[in-house]
Formats: structure tokens, C-alpha cells, sequence
């Protein structure tokens, strides 16, 4: 089994975190943007391994967006579907321990330089405040984010921009039904 657990230097910080995972070459299908990485998960050495993370997990397969065989991580999966995963901000916090500003400003161009590399189909911020946050400091956008394809923001990314619909936030589940769907179906009409 793969662990994608390293170590960084920032701003002459040294930390331990997760590597970006992203395919050898060619373009991406999905690029998961997360806000930064749990404790727990860099522990593991494994995206999303706290509660909530395995909820993403979970969502996914159960739309058969990633398939994960018995004994395997999820994100072992990723780049063999042409799926990467990032942070906007590399250094691991606690649940609810939100990142300054300035890390998503800087997190952004990181974020833009892959986009630019790989030109993934669609960017799923899998979480609206992350988007939302983005968008306010980046690009001077005031008006909040809608759960599922948000194709208003594709200017700004040159790839489709999809908030993933993560269990325990406040978007009903019809409209989870409804997103994922829509995810499925622009990822079946390869």
C-alpha cells in the first residue's frame, strides 16, 4: 500500500502533510480541491481518513465515480481514473481550524499552475466555503456558491466547477441526488 505522507517546507517551517496526488501525464477527468489536510489523514498517510472524510469517500462510490477495491485506499484509486486530488493549503489543522486569507491567495496560484498542466474536465472543491473563499479573495465574486456544477465560475478556471455536496452540510438531499447525478452523468459522457 501507498502513503502519501511527506514532508514540506514553508516559509521555513518544516511539517509533515500530504503529497498532491496527481496522474504521470496527460489531462485530468476530476481535480478534488480540499480545504487542508486533517491530522488524522496525514497520520494515515491517506486523504480523508477522519469521519467526514470517509463520508466523500463513500458518496463517491456510491455514484460509482471511484471504484475501490477491498483492501485498497480510496485515494490509491485516483490517479488510475485520471482523478488528483489537492489542498489549497498543504499544512494539516484540525477540523475547524480555517485557513488565513493570504494561504488561500497563495494556495490559488499552486492550485491555477496544476489546472494549467493537467486541464481537468471538472474541479470539485469539496468544500463551498473553500470555493466561495477563492472566488471573494481571488477574483472579487460576492455571491456564494451553489452546490453542484456552478458554471458562472468556469471563467475563472477554464474547467467545469462542481462543489461536492458533502454529507453534514446544509444542502438537502434532493439537490445531493441531483449534483451527484449530474457529476455521473458528465463523467459517463466521456
Amino acid at each position: 500500500m501507498a502513503s502519501f505522507r511527506t514532508t514540506i517546507t514553508v516559509g521555513g517551517k518544516q511539517f509533515d502533510t500530504l503529497s498532491d496526488i496527481l496522474p504521470d501525464k496527460g489531462n485530468m477527468e476530476i481535480l478534488f480541491i480540499a480545504k487542508t489536510p486533517a491530522i488524522v489523514s496525514v497520520e494515515a498517510g491517506h486523504y480523508f481518513q477522519g469521519k467526514q472524510g470517509t463520508m466523500f469517500w463513500n458518496r463517491l462510490s456510491e455514484y460509482n465515480i471511484l471504484k475501490v477495491p477491498n483492501g485498497m485506499f480510496a485515494d490509491e484509486c485516483l490517479s488510475s481514473n485520471k482523478y488528483g486530488i489537492t489542498d489549497i493549503v498543504k499544512a494539516p489543522r484540525n477540523y475547524g481550524n480555517e485557513p488565513l486569507d493570504e494561504e488561500y491567495k497563495s494556495g490559488l496560484q499552486r492550485i491555477l499552475a496544476i489546472i494549467n498542466t493537467f486541464k481537468p474536465k471538472v474541479i470539485v472543491f469539496i468544500y463551498k466555503k473553500v470555493l466561495d473563499n477563492i472566488v471573494r479573495l481571488n477574483f472579487g465574486v460576492q455571491t456564494k456558491s451553489n452546490y453542484g456544477f456552478n458554471p458562472q465560475l468556469e471563467k475563472y478556471f477554464s474547467s467545469k466547477v462542481f462543489v461536492f455536496p458533502m454529507p453534514g452540510t446544509p444542502c438537502k438531499a434532493e439537490e445531493a441526488v441531483k449534483s451527484m447525478t449530474a457529476l455521473k452523468n458528465l463523467l459517463n459522457d466521456k
